[in-house]
């Protein structure tokens, strides 16, 4: 995954859990001193009473999804792929309980690719690199089980077997 993409997402989870933090905040003042939410109520979306108990269900839902979003890209997206149904539930469950930041970012994050256009050359560098630590790995596991074979400590059958195991 790419890192604008990745970091869409996060912005838009780490934004709906503020919110949410915000809005659990505001329902506590609510029930704990109702005097001082009225004088707060002129900047505050009013609740009512009945409404008290969905705004607590729509921060426990907030939560969740933004938790679903973050552990979408956990890894940094190297599993988004597997875990694209985490993205989608947390994506709707932002969209149901959250604020307008986080629909427009994650919105925004739909229409980026997943992969890598172009890496760059550190980037080349240090994936050669690594295919060139595994592949002589390889070659000195392939050396050993040739030294074993020939001083009769494996057979030829185990000798195939772990030979085809490495390839």
């Amino acid at each position: 995954m790419n890192r604008t993409k990745k970091n869409l997402i996060l912005s838009a989870a780490i934004i709906n859990l503020i919110n949410m933090v915000a809005n659990l905040i505001v329902a506590i003042i609510y029930l704990v001193d109702p005097e001082l939410y009225a004088n707060l109520g002129v900047y505050l979306v009013v609740i009512s009473y009945y409404s008290i108990y969905f705004v607590f269900v729509e921060v426990v839902a907030g939560i969740i999804g933004s938790i679903c979003l973050i552990y979408a890209v956990r890894s940094n997206g190297k599993y988004f792929r597997r875990s694209q149904s985490y993205y989608i539930a947390g994506l709707i469950i932002v969209i149901l309980a959250g604020g307008w930041i986080p629909w427009i970012l994650l919105l925004i994050s739909m229409f980026i690719p997943d992969v890598i256009i172009m890496n760059t050359p550190v980037e080349i560098r240090r994936e050669e690199r690594t295919e060139d630590r595994a592949n002589e790995e390889k070659k000195r596991k392939i050396e050993e089980l040739r030294k074993l074979k020939e001083d009769g400590v494996i057979t030829e059958e185990e000798f195939n077997q772990e030979l085809m195991k490495l390839l």
